[in-house]
């Protein structure tokens, strides 16, 4: 398979798991160092959150800058999301090895907890989807 095949991959992963999210509105896969969404899925086509990848990626580099003050791993623990709540929405990023991560947005009618649970089911493929389009 080539990396277009691969990208649809995990679109379809993200597809999958909307389905399984009440209140998903959508999720990006995204490579951390250029900020690029690898594969993206919205609900609501107007809602386009690929847009917010680069800066997010942003986000999760400060964090780790953040950390490695606090004593780094060793003291305070790996990073397993970043939660950013708003009136309207909770937007949860969590990472996808040292290489990319998942964002994915709800609205506040949806279930954070159930959120979370759903994408650590779907997190295995996607990495593994990922290791392949590394390699290629």
């Amino acid at each position: 398979m080539n990396r277009r095949g691969k990208m649809g991959e995990l679109e379809k992963l993200l597809e999958s798991a909307a389905k399984e999210i009440a209140e998903m509105v959508g999720a990006s896969v995204v490579n951390m160092e250029t900020g690029l969404a690898l594969a993206s899925y919205s609900v609501d086509p107007s809602f386009d959150v690929s847009v917010s990848s680069a800066a997010y990626a942003e986000v999760l580099k400060q964090n780790d800058v953040a950390l490695d003050l606090l004593g780094g791993p060793e003291v305070v623990g790996e990073v397993e999301d970043i939660l950013v709540t708003t009136d309207k929405f909770y937007f949860l990023v969590r990472k996808l090895g040292n290489k990319h991560f998942l964002g994915v947005a709800i609205t506040k009618k949806g279930n954070l907890g159930l959120a979370r649970v759903i994408m650590k089911k779907y997190e295995p493929k996607m990495e593994e989807e990922l290791a392949e389009l590394d390699e290629m």
